[in-house]
């Protein structure tokens, strides 16, 4: 996964070719600093293509924020906006990988 910080969003080419995996192998590499900065940089990501009206990149990304929060960053309150994200991906995007992990995610951590 490339993450430039001087730039936040991620490069629509991208976007849907980011996985979970990509997600893990940053945060085991990153700084702290960097693994919270990659949460903003999906944030912001995902309000850009959101804004644009692109709602596949928005639930996929809504997906990783959510994915993101809940297993390797794990923030206080993280179920609750895992949760949150997650829920916006299936309601843009109904697949069966974001129905899968609503269900795990309403489990708790």
């Amino acid at each position: 996964m490339r993450v430039n910080f001087d730039k936040p969003i991620i490069e629509k080419e991208c976007v849907l070719e980011t996985v979970t995996g990509d997600l893990d192998n940053f945060y085991a590499s990153a700084s702290d600093i960097e693994r919270i900065n990659l949460f903003f940089i999906l944030l912001a990501s995902l309000h850009y293509y959101e804004e644009k009206g692109d709602a596949v990149r928005t639930a996929h990304l809504s997906f990783m924020t959510a994915y993101y929060v809940f297993v390797p960053l794990t923030p206080p309150g993280s179920e609750y906006l895992a949760l949150y994200y997650m829920n916006k991906a299936v309601s843009l995007n109904l697949i069966p990988e974001y129905k899968e992990w609503l269900s795990i995610m309403k489990k708790g951590n």
